[in-house]
C-alpha cells in the first residue's frame, strides 16, 4: 500500500500510573501532615475516643468511597465530583459542586502549608534554634506561605507531580510511621507491661460524649478525602475500570489503620490529657520519648515530607479543577487559558495560589481544617446525588464498579456527609460562616456562567493499550520511528528505506509532551492538529512503496509514551535520531534518549543527523562483535543501495592476539555486501586506540555505521565506553546499532533481525 498523503494520524493519550502508584497517591493526600498534627488536637477535644473518631469515620467514608469508586472507573478523567455533577445533575448544583471543589483543594493546601510550618517549629524547638526571634505563631505562617509560593512556582514551571515521585515520598512515610508505631508499642510494653490499656479508660472525658465525637468527625474527615485526588488522576491510571475503585478501597483501608495504630502508639505510652496539652506537636514529643536521640527528628523529617507532598499534589489539583471550570465557561475564560509558552494554566494557578496564601493568612489552623472538611463533605453530597443520577438515567455506560445494594450506598453518603458536616457547626462555627460566605459568592457567579455540554476531546478516548497485538496481526517487519523534531526529514527517509529493504512497516511517532499542573486531554485541540499536520507532512519524504503509520502520543512522560507504543506495536527496530548535541554530567545522548536506549525491548538504531544529507558516496562500517556489527551491515546495505554509495569495511586490530578473529568476521561482512552486489572495500588497520583510529578514518567517510561493543554490567554507557566516544565525537554523521535478545529464534514482532537476507530494492 503507498502512502497517501491524506495519511490519518492516530492520537493516543497514554496512562502510566498502575495500582500501586496511584494507591499511593491516595494514601499520600489522606495522611499528609494530618496524622503528626490532628492526633493531638483530636485527643484534647474527646480524649482515648479519638480512636472512636477514626473508625467511625472509616466506616461513614467507604458509603462515599463507593460511589468515588463507580464513578471514578466509569467515567477516569480529569474533574472528579465536579464532572459527575455536570454530567448528572442540572445547574447551577454541577456549578457548585466545582466551585466546593475548587475552594476544598485550595483550602486544603493552605492546611498542608500550615503543617509544614508546624512541623518547622518543632524542628526550631528540638535543636533550639532561634529564627530571627520570630514567635512560633508567625514561624508557622512564614513558612506555610514560604511553601506555598514554592509549589505554586514548581507548579507554573510545569514540573509539579503527583505521581511516580509521590510514591516515593508516601512509602518512606509509611516506614518512618511503622518504625514509630513499633517503639512506641515496644516502650509501652517494658515500661507498663499488661497495664498499657490504662490510658484507654474512661474513653469519654468527664464532660465529653458521643455529641462531641460527631463534632470531631467532621474536623477530622479531612483524612479520608485523598480519594477525590484518586480520581482526579484517573485519566492516567492504566486499567482504570479495575484499578481506581481498588486504588480507593486500598488508600482508605491503609490510611484508617495507620491513623488508628499511631492513636494508639501514643495513648499506650501517655494520658489523653498530656496529648492534648502537647497539641499539634503530639506526635513528636511521643517520639522524643520512646525513641532516643533521633525519634523527633526522624519524625519531623517525615512530617515535613509528607507536607510537601501533599502540598505538592494538591496545589496540582486544584489548579486543575478552576482550569476545567474555565475550559468549559463555568468560570471566565481566562481560568481555561494556557500560558503559550510553558503550555501551564497559568491565570488558574495564579488566582488559586492568591486564595491558598489568604487562608493560610488569616486563619488558624483549626479553622482552615474546618473549612476544608466542610467543602469536601458538600462535594460528596453532589458526588452520591450525581451517582443515583447517572446509574438510572446512562444505562448503556459501561460502569467499572457498581456500588452494592443501590442506591443505599449512594443515599448513604448523603445522609454521613450532611450530618458530619452539620455537627461542625457545634465544634467550629467560623468555618460554616466562610462556607456560607463562599456559597453565596458562587451561587451569584453561577447566574452569569454558561457551562458547556462538553469539551472537545483532542481524541476519541484512544488509550495505548497495555498488552502488546495479538501474534496473528504482527506479519510484516515493524520499524518505529520516534521523531522528536518534526523538521528532521532525513530521518524519516532514512527509516523509510530501512523499512522499505525489509519488506516492513514504518510508524512514525511524535510525542507531545504535557505540563504536570495539566490534564492530558487539557492540551489544545488545535495544537495537537498542529503536530499531527506537521507529522503528515514529514511522512511524504519516506519511500511510496512503504506503509507508514503517524502516531502522535500525548503524555506527561516522554520515555515512557515511546516505550508502551513500541511495546503495543511489537517493534523489531527502534530508530532514534540525534542531533550531537554535547551533554554534561553522566548522561550520554541526553536523558530521554539514554533512558529509552537502556530500556528499548526492541532492537535500537541510534543516527547521528548533524550533517545528514542525500550525498552520501562512502559508508565506513567499523567491524567489531560479529553478531552486533552483521545487525548494523544490515541497516547499512539498503542506505548504499539507495544512494549509491560504496562501503569500505574497517577492522581495527588493537591486539594481536585479534587478528584471526578481526580477519574472520571482516570477511563475513564482504560476503554480505556481495551477495546484494554492494560496492565495497575492507581494510584493516593496526592501532593502539580503536577511538582515534575510526576518528581518522571517518574524515574520508560520509557516514559511519557501527554494532555496539562490549559492556559490563557496572559500565554506565549506552554503546560501550569506545563506542560512547565516538558517536559523541564523530564528526560525519553517525549509525549504531544495540540490539537485544541475543542468540533467540526470529519471529514476526520479536526483537531481532530477520535472518533471511531480503534482497533489497531501488525503487
Amino acid at each position: 500500500m503507498s502512502n497517501p498523503s491524506g495519511q490519518s494520524v492516530t492520537v493516543t493519550l497514554r496512562r502510566d500510573l498502575g495500582l500501586f502508584d496511584v494507591t499511593m497517591i491516595g494514601v499520600g493526600a489522606m495522611i499528609g501532615t494530618s496524622i503528626f498534627v490532628l492526633i493531638g488536637v483530636t485527643t484534647r477535644e474527646v480524649g482515648a475516643a479519638v480512636m472512636l473518631v477514626f473508625v467511625l469515620n472509616a466506616l461513614a467514608t467507604v458509603f462515599t468511597a463507593g460511589t468515588y469508586a463507580e464513578l471514578g472507573s466509569t467515567f477516569p478523567e480529569a474533574g472528579g465530583g465536579y464532572l459527575w455533577a455536570k454530567k448528572g445533575l442540572r445547574h447551577p448544583a454541577a456549578f457548585m459542586s466545582g466551585w466546593l471543589s475548587w475552594f476544598g483543594h485550595t483550602v486544603a493546601c493552605s492546611y498542608y502549608g500550615l503543617g509544614l510550618g508546624y512541623a518547622v517549629v518543632a524542628f526550631a524547638g528540638y535543636f533550639d534554634v532561634d529564627l530571627l526571634g520570630m514567635s512560633d505563631e508567625l514561624i508557622v505562617k512564614v513558612f506555610a506561605c514560604a511553601a506555598i509560593l514554592f509549589f505554586l512556582g514548581v507548579n507554573y514551571a510545569g514540573v509539579g507531580a503527583t505521581g511516580k515521585a509521590g510514591t516515593s515520598i508516601t512509602l518512606i512515610q509509611i516506614l518512618i510511621l511503622t518504625f514509630f508505631i513499633a517503639f512506641a508499642v515496644l516502650y509501652a510494653l517494658d515500661a507498663k507491661g499488661v497495664q498499657i490499656m490504662d490510658n484507654f479508660y474512661p474513653i469519654f472525658p468527664e464532660d465529653k460524649g458521643l455529641t462531641d465525637v460527631f463534632m470531631v468527625m467532621g474536623f477530622t474527615f479531612i483524612a479520608f478525602e485523598g480519594y477525590e485526588i484518586i480520581v482526579q488522576c484517573g485519566e492516567e491510571v492504566k486499567n482504570p475500570k479495575k484499578n481506581v475503585p481498588r486504588a480507593i478501597f486500598l488508600s482508605v483501608l491503609v490510611a484508617a489503620v495507620l491513623y488508628l495504630s499511631v492513636a494508639f502508639a501514643c495513648l499506650v505510652n501517655f494520658t489523653p490529657e498530656w496529648l492534648g496539652n502537647e497539641g499539634e506537636n503530639a506526635v513528636i514529643s511521643v517520639s522524643q520519648h520512646v525513641i532516643p536521640y533521633f525519634g523527633a527528628p526522624l519524625v519531623i523529617f517525615a512530617g515535613v515530607l509528607s507536607a510537601m507532598a501533599a502540598l505538592n499534589a494538591t496545589v496540582f489539583s486544584s489548579s486543575r479543577v478552576s482550569f476545567a471550570m474555565g475550559r468549559d465557561k463555568s468560570l471566565p475564560k481566562m481560568f481555561g487559558s494556557i500560558h503559550r509558552r510553558r503550555r501551564i494554566p497559568h491565570n488558574a494557578i495564579f488566582i488559586t495560589g492568591l486564595i491558598m496564601l489568604f487562608m493560610a493568612i488569616f486563619f488558624p489552623l483549626e479553622v482552615v481544617v474546618a473549612s476544608t472538611a466542610i467543602m469536601f463533605l458538600l462535594l460528596f453530597t453532589f458526588a452520591n446525588a450525581a451517582s443515583i443520577k447517572l446509574r438510572r438515567r446512562l444505562t448503556k455506560i459501561d460502569i467499572g464498579f457498581k456500588t452494592p445494594f443501590f442506591p443505599l450506598f449512594p443515599v448513604a453518603g448523603i445522609v454521613c456527609s450532611l450530618s458530619i458536616a452539620g455537627y461542625l457547626y457545634l465544634f467550629m462555627p467560623i468555618a460554616w460562616y466562610i462556607t456560607a460566605v463562599w456559597v453565596a459568592v458562587g451561587l451569584a457567579l453561577s447566574a452569569f456562567a454558561k457551562p458547556s455540554d462538553e469539551y472537545q476531546s483532542i481524541v476519541e478516548r484512544r488509550r495505548v493499550p497495555q498488552k502488546p497485538l495479538p501474534k496473528e496481526k504482527i506479519e510484516r517487519y515493524r520499524v518505529f520511528l520516534a521523531l522528536g523534531d518534526l523538521g528532521d526529514l532525513r530521518l524519516v527517509e532514512t527509516a523509510g528505506i530501512i523499512a522499505r529493504y525489509f519488506r516492513g512497516e514504518l510508524t512514525v511517532n511524535n510525542v507531545v509532551e504535557v505540563p504536570r499542573a495539566m490534564p492530558l486531554e487539557a492540551i489544545s485541540k488545535d495544537y495537537v492538529d498542529e503536530i499531527a499536520q506537521g507529522l503528515k507532512k514529514a511522512i511524504k519524504v519516506a519511500p511510496s512503496t512503504v506503509d507508514v503509520r503517524p502516531v502522535v502520543s500525548v503524555s506527561y512522560y516522554v520515555p515512557g509514551a515511546i516505550l508502551d507504543q513500541i511495546k503495543h506495536e511489537a517493534a523489531n527496530l527502534l530508530v532514534l535520531g540525534w542531533k550531537g548535541t554535547k551533554r554534561r554530567g553522566r548522561t550520554i545522548l541526553g536523558r530521554n534518549l539514554d533512558e529509552v536506549v537502556r530500556r528499548a525491548p526492541c532492537d535500537v538504531a541510534i543516527i547521528k543527523t548533524k550533517r545528514l544529507s542525500k550525498n552520501i558516496e562512502r559508508i565506513l562500517v567499523v567491524s567489531g562483535r560479529y553478531f552486533e556489527t552483521r545487525k548494523a551491515l544490515l541497516l547499512a546495505l539498503p542506505i548504499a543501495k539507495e544512494y549509491g554509495a560504496s562501503i569500505e569495511i574497517l577492522a581495527v586490530i588493537t591486539d594481536d592476539r585479534q587478528v584471526a578473529l578481526a580477519k574472520g568476521n571482516a570477511e563475513r561482512l564482504s560476503k554480505m555486501c556481495t551477495k546484494v552486489n554492494v560496492a565495497h572495500e575492507v581494510r584493516y588497520l593496526r592501532s593502539k586506540s580503536l577511538v582515534s583510529a575510526v576518528q581518522q578514518e571517518t574524515q574520508k567517510s560520509d557516514l559511519l555505521v557501527m554494532g555496539a561493543g562490549a559492556q559490563t554490567a557496572i559500565e554506565r554507557t549506552l554503546f560501550g565506553a569506545s563506542y560512547d566516544r565516538i558517536i559523541r565525537t564523530a564528526d560525519v554523521p553517525v549509525l549504531v546499532l544495540k540490539t537485544t535478545n541475543v542468540g533467540k529464534t526470529t519471529q514476526p514482532g520479536t526483537t531481532t533481525f530477520p535472518q533471511f537476507m531480503p534482497p533489497g530494492r531501488t525503487t
